[in-house]
């Protein structure tokens, strides 16, 4: 994509009066206009995660409240809490699986497509806020065994560490915490690795070094708090039956674009990279 330019962050308004970029909503709307078909990423995702599907249009529940941070693709199992997952949304799609000998397969799957399904989204985002373009297929060509391995280191993090923690709930709230404090800390990671093409450690480096001088704090809660007011119509429409679920995974697909993009944008101001109007 883009190197980081030497000048000032977009973001930076003018000494004499406001941005002459708008506000980041303004630009965010304007961007997620031209990269709408994009929206296709979040609502295949979720629609091919059966199980939840199937278990929130089965459910008693009413309505539900989850935020969700900015750390990564949002779709409907990102804004919602599926009640199989008892409050939580299910990372990697293991709840159905009844043999041992199935996992490794079924896991490897789910990396790969995930990962070259996020590398098309993720890198046409940021092809598309910095050029006013994007060709999917080619971001998945540039950006596939990056985010493949990506997906795969985290999906093994959350193996080692956070199942067997599970069984140790003083010791597992003291790991979430962990959680959302590291997710702050390395949340601009997907989008510098595409913004700036980077490799994964470079990314992880670049993402941490922005944080720590940026301090984003109130955009980290920000988002995650517009996520938990959009919860609450998305779980209830989504909880009344199979249909109305089906409804509230194509509502909440350019819901999700939205909000990766308002989060590319956000990285790219702070990495002082050039954005299009």
């Amino acid at each position: 994509m883009v190197r980081p330019s030497d000048g000032p962050s977009v973001d930076d308004p003018p000494a004499d009066g406001p941005s002459p970029r708008g506000s980041l909503l303004d630009r965010t709307l304007a961007h997620v206009e031209r990269l709408l078909p994009l929206a296709l990423v979040p609502l295949v995702t979720a629609l091919l995660n059966v199980d939840d599907l199937t278990a929130t249009a089965e459910t008693d529940s009413v309505v539900s409240v989850s935020a969700s941070f900015p750390v990564y693709r949002y779709d409907l199992w990102s804004i919602i809490d599926s009640p199989g997952d008892g409050g939580a949304s299910a990372a990697v799609p293991l709840d159905s699986v009844g043999s041992l000998a199935l996992v490794a397969p079924l896991l490897a799957a789910y990396v790969v497509v995930s990962g070259a399904l996020s590398a098309g989204y993720f890198g046409s985002i940021a092809e598309g806020v910095t050029t006013g373009r994007f060709d999917f297929v080619a971001n998945v060509r540039r950006f596939a065994v990056r985010f493949i391995a990506l997906e795969a280191l985290v999906v093994a993090a959350v193996l080692v560490v956070f199942v067997p923690l599970a069984a140790f709930p003083p010791l597992f709230v003291v790991a979430v915490i962990a959680l959302l404090v590291l997710s702050y800390l390395f949340f601009p990671t997907v989008y510098v690795l595409v913004l700036e093409d980077r490799g994964i450690d470079s990314a992880i480096r670049r993402a941490y070094g922005l944080v720590e001088r940026h301090r984003p704090l109130w955009f980290f809660l920000a988002l995650a708090a517009v996520t938990a007011l959009c919860s609450v119509p998305l779980s209830a429409l989504a909880y009344a039956g199979p249909v109305p679920a089906v409804v509230a995974a194509v509502i909440a697909a350019p819901v999700g674009l939205t909000f990766n993009v308002a989060t590319a944008l956000k990285v790219a101001a702070m990495g002082d990279v050039d954005v299009a109007r």
